[in-house]
Parts: C-alpha cells; sequence; structure tokens
C-alpha cells in the first residue's frame, strides 16, 4: 500500500531533483572553434545559451568551415562542461542522485 511516508519521500527527492536542476543552470560554460571565429555557450544542462559567428564564415562559399567551426566549438563547449560538473560534484552527491 502506498503510505503517507513514502509520498513525503518522493516530495523531498523531486525537491532535491529541482534544487539540483537550478545548480546546473547556473553553470555556465563557454567553447571556441580552433580559428577562434566561433564560439558558443551552454548552460550546466547543455542547453545552447549563445552563439557567436565571425561574419567572414557567413559567405555561401565559407559553409563546410563553417559547420566545422561550430562542430569544434561545442565540442570544446561539452568537454569544459564535463570538467566543470565533475569539479562539483562528490560521489556521494552522485550517489544519491543515482538512487544508491
Amino acid at each position: 500500500m502506498f503510505g503517507l511516508g513514502k509520498f513525503g519521500k518522493m516530495a523531498e527527492t523531486v525537491k532535491q531533483a529541482k534544487a539540483q536542476q537550478s545548480k546546473m543552470k547556473a553553470i555556465e560554460v563557454f567553447g571556441e572553434s580552433r580559428n577562434h571565429l566561433v564560439k558558443i555557450h551552454l548552460n550546466g544542462l547543455q542547453e545552447l545559451v549563445n552563439i557567436t559567428i565571425d561574419e567572414s564564415l557567413l559567405s555561401p562559399d565559407k559553409a563546410r568551415d563553417l559547420k566545422s567551426s561550430i562542430m569544434e566549438a561545442y565540442k570544446d563547449a561539452q568537454q569544459k562542461l564535463q570538467k566543470e560538473l565533475m569539479k562539483g560534484m562528490n560521489l556521494e552527491e552522485m550517489k544519491k542522485l543515482l538512487g544508491m
């Protein structure tokens, strides 16, 4: 049977998850392409906050370079984000989030 104690525990878990999500959203990283012409801004939830593209990449004949630069900048931002998230996490917090 589903008791009130379990409901309270579930509500607390939801509350903790929302707090963790807010903390992660506040984390910001910036990635950059090797040629420094594309910059990507991600938050801790891996949401794209902003992208800056140098005008020199905005001509049709530079489409391949633009695509490559965006991919490089995004990969750079993801790697920085992973490092940032690992800095702020300890093993006990991870176990709690995973229900261990």
